[in-house]
């Protein structure tokens, strides 16, 4: 029997790209959609109200606050509500999204999971406080808990996902010594087949990790992701604060989700991204 997979949060980006990689649902899962517009299968508002029921094997928690505008402190509340969820439906794991943010960007090598945290941004420290809060409701629930510490989506980054108008090219940092900024990014195809995979291991019951790092190998310059894409971008002045590099050690992800050996390459993280825009 195919297992209940709650989706929360499905109506941002990441979201959005997911509805449409799973319009076929993935073998052995059932999504159920939430979101607060009649689109979704479960309408809930998350900060106001209790979860209002239906049982779930597994639980998705993809709700989060990126603008700085608006209050990333309600990223811990939103995270703990998805643990709550999970346990008020019976399920066996809950998966909570985080962010390579919360490492910290002064460091050269690849950030491990077992890395001490370091955000140097006011969503990685929310994001942060999220993670402390949820691994400490999960040392006396009765759900497992794996945090998600998510590198770059292309198409649902900074880089790649906005609107621009004709003509405006996309301005680039220049790195000394380099081309453009290194960051770990993966496909929004094999992001959905990533936490497919993860929601039926789960299902199955095999042990995780409480943090798991996610993107697809090796790190990309994005000066290189802009080319692949074909798009009119320029290179900046020189800006003294600009992060050379950062990357994700995956090892621990590629040992229970296995990628092709291009997932991450240019003109395949473009691909995955049009396949679905």
């Amino acid at each position: 029997m195919a297992a209940r997979l709650l989706v929360l949060g499905s109506t941002g980006r990441i979201g959005r790209f997911l509805r449409r990689a799973w319009a076929e649902p993935p073998e052995g899962l059932v999504p159920v959609w939430h979101g607060r517009d009649a689109s979704a299968d479960l309408q809930w508002n998350m900060l106001a109200a209790p979860y209002p029921g239906g049982a779930a094997r597994v639980v998705l928690g993809l709700a989060g606050v990126t603008d700085r505008t608006r209050r990333l402190e309600d990223n811990v509340a939103l995270g703990l509500a998805g643990c709550r969820a999970a346990e008020a439906a019976g399920a066996a794991h809950v998966f909570l999204l985080s962010s390579g943010a919360i490492y910290g960007s002064a460091r050269s090598e690849d950030l491990r999971e077992e890395d001490e945290p370091a955000p140097d941004t006011a969503y990685g420290a929310a994001k942060l406080r999220m993670e402390q809060a949820a691994l400490d409701w999960s040392r006396t629930a009765g759900t497992g808990l794996t945090i998600l510490r998510l590198g770059n989506v292309a198409g649902a980054d900074a880089l790649l996902g906005p609107k621009r108008p004709p003509g405006q090219a996309i301005v680039l940092d220049p790195v000394p010594g380099g081309r453009g900024p290194v960051r770990t990014y993966i496909g929004p195809q094999s992001l959905a087949a990533v936490l497919a995979r993860l929601a039926r291991l789960a299902d199955a019951g095999v042990a995780l990790p409480s943090i798991l790092n996610l993107g697809a190998p090796p790190p990309v310059d994005m000066a290189d992701l802009l080319e692949a894409a074909g798009l009119d971008w320029r290179w900046g002045p020189p800006r003294p604060g600009v992060i050379p590099r950062v990357g994700l050690a995956l090892d621990r992800l590629a040992a229970l989700c296995p990628l092709p050996p291009d997932a991450g390459a240019p003109d395949r993280l473009v691909d995955e991204w049009r396949a679905l825009a």
